[in-house]
């Protein structure tokens, strides 16, 4: 009958009703879009970017936030800094505004100058002939022991003119080596802040081919550098996997390794 025709279609309706409007939102779409994007790449060459070209460090260095310093005081000064900085932290969900302390670190030996962060930089120097890496082995305090790294050195403004100075000046401090082609492993004018509690920022370098300095300058009274030459890229993974290194040197290492695969030095 009728009646009973009406009410299998009407049935029939409501089972796959939604099924058809749920095809229709996200299957359609998805594959519209598909097939567009093809017809586009072909037509019109366009070049995907990437992440890095579309979200670039300086975005992230500049985040807005509203956290305000109060005030930085100097609890201590040595060979470093401790700083007692105040802040305002911004309200949350839980609780409004508050007032927060930290005890950061300055890695310059005395500094008035607590608006600015302090600077310093980091070396990787490679041998193009040999494919390999000097490194230096040295004492380190804190976790007293003695591990491998790399050439580096606070900024001091009194001595550089600026970071590419230090750079060569730790160099030839530290693995009696100058000259050589360089590349900053930043973007330009990017240091990166070393630690969460430390204000000091850093800027790795990578220098090409150096030479031996015969007659180099002079370590500072608590360095006792061993200079270890010949360290191949495996080796240097090695010693990164295995903790024989600090993270600031294992951090320029990698930096670099990618650099000289960029340039075609390393496979």
């Amino acid at each position: 009958s009728l009646c009973s025709e009406t009410s299998y279609v009407s049935l029939t309706m409501s089972i796959f009703k939604p099924m058809i409007i749920r095809w229709i939102i996200f299957v359609v779409p998805t594959i519209v879009g598909t097939a567009d994007g093809v017809v586009g790449a072909n037509l019109k060459n366009e070049v995907v970017p990437s992440i890095s070209t579309t979200v670039s460090s300086q975005d992230g260095r500049n985040r807005p936030h509203n956290y305000k310093i109060l005030k930085d005081e100097i609890k201590y000064t040595g060979w470093r800094q401790i700083i007692r900085r105040t802040v305002l932290a911004p309200p949350r969900p839980h609780h409004g505004e508050k007032v927060i302390e930290f005890d950061i670190i300055d890695q310059s030996k005395s500094r008035n100058d607590l608006e600015n962060s302090s600077r310093a930089v980091i070396v990787f120097a490679w041998n193009s002939s040999t494919k390999t890496a000097t490194l230096i082995r040295e004492y380190m305090p804190a976790c007293h022991r003695i591990l491998n790294g790399l050439a580096a050195g606070i900024v001091e403004g009194d001595k550089h003119e600026d970071d590419l100075v230090a750079a060569r000046f730790e160099l030839e401090e530290e693995c009696h080596l100058g000259g050589g082609t360089w590349h900053r492993l930043t973007e330009e004018g990017i240091s990166v802040p070393m630690d969460k509690y430390v204000v000091t920022e850093v800027t790795p370098h990578l220098v090409i081919d150096p030479c031996h300095v015969p007659d180099p300058r002079p370590l500072d009274d608590e360095e006792d550098i061993e200079i270890i030459h010949g360290v191949t890229e495996e080796e240097i993974r090695q010693m990164i996997r295995e903790g024989d290194m600090n993270l600031v040197s294992a951090w320029a290492c990698l930096l670099a390794l990618d650099r000289l695969r960029e340039l075609g030095e390393i496979k």
